[in-house]
């Protein structure tokens, strides 16, 4: 088979679309993107300026990028951003799902969870992610193909049920696997002509208190039960994007893979 392989242009020509691209895996994954030649859309829904920083640095690398606002939740807001990402740069190859909700409502045990907050992790993370797909799929097909990632997460093998960081909440859990069996589903749906997987980073590198109202204490018992005993970095998550995307990684699709330093390793 043709393809194009790692020659540091393994996107040029193509177009994707990066939700979330205000946030740090969003971020990477755009920058990534467009440093291999790909055209961006990058969207953000609350911080216009990290959104807008990185077309600025993509734009300054030699590349091309767009950012504007997107409400993931909203089909209208969706099929208007989708459609301007047509109209600006003639379809769409890529689509990655970034975006997520944070939120410290979402960092609770069972008992503690809100009814609201529920339902707020589940527009965005899961129906989101569903109106994001459907909206691209035929500006993919029209384009002979494509290849989508979506964004779950470990579920975590703590055993101290009030750290969030390696129990993780019942909500966020039942949200992110969703999102597994969605991922898995999509991939029979659109064989052969797109290739649909998951990424599901570990413990990345952020603001975990501010984020999440996470106690450093509890961020650091996770890290020591991590077999690389360390956080990862976005642009690592974003190297695994480029691949699930790239032509090298046309043979996979429906899968799930943990980028977590071992964080679930069973034995």
């Amino acid at each position: 088979m043709s393809g194009r392989w790692n020659d540091g242009h393994r996107f040029a020509d193509r177009v994707a679309i990066v939700t979330g691209a205000s946030g740090a895996l969003g971020g990477a994954s755009a920058r990534a993107l467009a440093r291999e030649g790909a055209k961006v859309a990058l969207s953000y829904r609350g911080n216009a300026d990290l959104a807008q920083q990185a077309v600025q640095e993509i734009e300054a690398a030699g590349g091309i990028a767009c950012a504007a606002h997107l409400d993931i939740t909203d089909p209208a807001s969706v099929q208007a951003f989708v459609g301007d990402t047509v109209a600006r740069y003639g379809g769409i190859d890529v689509l990655v799902n970034a975006a997520g909700r944070i939120d410290a409502a979402d960092a609770v045990r069972f008992s503690d969870v809100d009814l609201d907050a529920w339902d707020a992790l589940f527009d965005v993370d899961v129906k989101g992610t569903f109106l994001m797909c459907r909206a691209v799929v035929p500006h993919m097909e029209a384009r002979g193909g494509g290849a989508i990632v979506n964004f779950t997460s470990t579920f975590g093998n703590g055993v101290n049920q009030d750290n969030m960081v390696n129990c993780c909440s019942v909500q966020y859990c039942a949200a992110k696997g969703a999102l597994r069996g969605f991922t898995a589903a999509l991939a029979r749906d659109l064989a052969p002509s797109i290739r649909v997987n998951a990424i599901s980073p570990g413990m990345i590198e952020a603001n975990w208190d501010d984020d999440w109202e996470i106690p450093a204490e509890h961020v650091e018992e996770a890290i020591a039960m991590t077999p690389l005993k360390r956080m990862g970095v976005p642009d690592e998550i974003a190297e695994t994007v480029l691949f699930l995307t790239s032509d090298g990684g046309g043979y996979i699709t429906g899968q799930m893979v943990l980028a977590d330093g071992g964080w679930t390793l069973t034995g």
